[in-house]
C-alpha cells in the first residue's frame, strides 16, 4: 500500500495475487535453467538490444550492467556470457550452505562467465583494471550496514541503497548500464540492455543510486508483480 497509494484495495489484492502465481514460476524456472542449452535459453531469453553491451566492449571499455530482482533474473546471469564479448564477472550473495553454493554456482557458470560473492567485488574489479570485464549486478538488495547506504525515494519510500555500485563505476570509470527483463508469456522473456551513463565520473556517487533505482522504480511500475516483493526491502530506517 506505502508503494502504490493511488491503488484501490482490489488492484492491490489483484498484484498480490499475480505476485505469488510468478514466483512459484520463477522457482521452477531457475531449477530448469540449470540444464537448458544455449539454444533454448536463448529462445526463452532473448536479447532485443543487440549492441549492447557489445558496442562499449568494441570501444575497448569494461560495462557494469545493474538489474532488479525483476522478472527472470536468474537466466539473465546465466545468458549473459551469450552476449559479451570480455570475461563475465556476476556478483550474488552466496547461500549459507556451501554445499549447494557450490552446486549452484557451478551450475550457472558457463563459457566466460565467473560467479564471485560480494564480498569478493573489490578484488574482481582490482583483477580486471587493465582487461576488459562485462560485470553484472543484482543491486536492489537491502544493504547490511544502513549506516553506509545511500538514501532515495523509492516507491514512495525512503531506501537504502547499496553504495558499492556507484563507488565501482566511479572508481573504475566503467559505464553504468540497466537491464530490463520482461515476461512475454509463462516461460518466455526479453532483455533489453540500456545506458545509465557512460561518464560515471561526472556524477556524485549518490546520484548515481538515484538513478539506477529511478529506472528500477519506472520498470516495477509497470509490472508490479513481476518484482520480488517477498524480499525484506525496507527493513532498515534512516
Amino acid at each position: 500500500m506505502n508503494s502504490f497509494p493511488e491503488k484501490s484495495e482490489k488492484e492491490l489484492k489483484t498484484i498480490e495475487k499475480q505476485f505469488y502465481h510468478y514466483l512459484f514460476d520463477i522457482l521452477l524456472e531457475g531449477i530448469k535453467g540449470f540444464s537448458m542449452s544455449e539454444k533454448v535459453l536463448k529462445e526463452r531469453q532473448k536479447l532485443i538490444s543487440p549492441d549492447m553491451p557489445q558496442n562499449l566492449l568494441d570501444k575497448g571499455k569494461s560495462v557494469l550492467i545493474l538489474g532488479g530482482h525483476y522478472a527472470n533474473w536468474e537466466w539473465g546471469g546465466i545468458s549473459a556470457s551469450f552476449y559479451s564479448s570480455a570475461d563475465v564477472i556476476v556478483l550474488y550473495t552466496p547461500i549459507k550452505n556451501k554445499f549447494i553454493d557450490n552446486y549452484i554456482k557451478k551450475s550457472r557458470a558457463n563459457h566466460n562467465t565467473y560467479f564471485r560473492a560480494s564480498h569478493q567485488a573489490p578484488r574482481a574489479f582490482k583483477e580486471y583494471t587493465d582487461k576488459q570485464a562485462s560485470y553484472v549486478l543484482i543491486a536492489d538488495q537491502s544493504p547490511s550496514n544502513p549506516g553506509r547506504a545511500h538514501w532515495v525515494n523509492f516507491l514512495n519510500q525512503d531506501t537504502a541503497v547499496l553504495r558499492g555500485p556507484a563507488s565501482y563505476a566511479i572508481n573504475y570509470n566503467i559505464p553504468l548500464l540497466f537491464i530490463e527483463i520482461q515476461r512475454v508469456k509463462r516461460g518466455y522473456y526479453t532483455m533489453e540492455v540500456t545506458t545509465l551513463t557512460e561518464t560515471p565520473q561526472e556524477y556524485k556517487p549518490e546520484e548515481l543510486s538515484a538513478m539506477y533505482m529511478h529506472k528500477l522504480e519506472e520498470v516495477i511500475r509497470k509490472r508490479p508483480e513481476l518484482w520480488l516483493w517477498s524480499h525484506r526491502r525496507w527493513k532498515h530506517s534512516r
